[in-house]
């Protein structure tokens, strides 16, 4: 994906960025940050707990919500190993939407095994619950919480990502697809011409190069970088999230240069010491290191 007015992401592009500031020793829990996590599925466990791990060391508070309904074990794992934010039930899902600043949708949920699976109507969360196929749970949930809060700061990701409907697409959210969700989307192909791109902002992974394009830009950001252990299960989920951590008081445009920016050079950073036999945790464990790193340098 090339462009005759491509933008370069560089570390300069980041010194305006409001979460890189230190939060200041009067601030209240909350002040910096609530976000929503909804992810996970009987198959996927631990894409939205990579996610929900990494925003708890960026926002004040993280609530994790997994719509599987048919084990309610996997509920009770999920608080016995996230320790780090509050796991919430579907009676209480859309009281803490409306809390939440971000809302980080999609990594580990099911699609539907066919576009054209028949998907009922729906009127409330218990409703969509009630669904027993996870990949047309998905479909309902995605639509039904897109249309009844358009108005939230909305990063959809994996699942959620491939079961959006365009019709429901706005300029606060932001989009995180590789090719081969983006070809599901599209599949006649991504508009070229950036008054064609759906509304929000789309930060699109294609060969080990993220390209950012907005809606309501006329250039496309281009960032470079990191190496092939970035094509681990799961780095995916957590740029979503570290993109999601930076939107909570940043523009959509700069969240995902800096999120994009970031874990690339956290990948780097590994790559020095292991190659790219590094784990998907240990990347998590690094990207906190590196956004310190890069506080330090747009502060200075």
């Amino acid at each position: 994906m090339t462009s005759f007015n491509e933008h370069l992401v560089s570390v300069d592009d980041l010194c305006d960025l409001n979460l890189l500031r230190e939060k200041t020793k009067h601030s209240h829990k909350g002040d910096n940050g609530k976000v929503l996590v909804i992810a996970g599925s009987s198959l996927f466990h631990s894409p939205g707990l990579w996610a929900a791990e990494l925003l708890a060391h960026f926002a004040d508070l993280v609530f994790f919500y997994s719509p599987h309904h048919t084990n309610r074990e996997l509920l009770m794992n999920t608080k016995k190993d996230f320790f780090n934010g509050i796991v919430v039930t579907a009676q209480d899902l859309d009281w803490y939407i409306q809390e939440s600043d971000v809302i980080l949708m999609g990594p580990g949920l099911m699609r539907r095994k066919n576009r054209t699976d028949v998907v009922p109507s729906v009127l409330s969360i218990a409703d969509i619950e009630a669904i027993q196929d996870e990949g047309v749970l998905t479909h309902a949930l995605t639509q039904y919480l897109l249309s009844h809060y358009p108005d939230k700061k909305w990063v959809l990701d994996a699942g959620a990502l491939q079961e959006l409907e365009l019709n429901n697409c706005s300029a606060n959210m932001i989009y995180t697809p590789h090719k081969g969700e983006l070809d599901r989307l599209f599949p006649l192909g991504f508009p070229d011409e950036l008054k064609e791109v759906p509304p929000g902002t789309w930060l699109i992974k294609d060969g080990g190069t993220d390209y950012i394009k907005s809606s309501a830009l006329s250039e496309i950001w281009k960032s470079e970088g990191g190496n092939e252990g970035l094509t681990k299960g799961g780095t995916g989920d957590l740029l979503a999230a570290l993109v999601a951590a930076f939107y909570i008081r940043n523009p959509t445009l700069l969240s995902c240069a800096a999120g994009s920016y970031v874990i690339k050079q956290a990948a780097d950073i590994l790559y020095q010491r292991v190659g790219p036999y590094y784990t998907t945790t240990e990347l998590l464990q690094a990207i906190p290191e590196v956004v310190w790193d890069l506080a330090s340098k747009t502060q200075g």
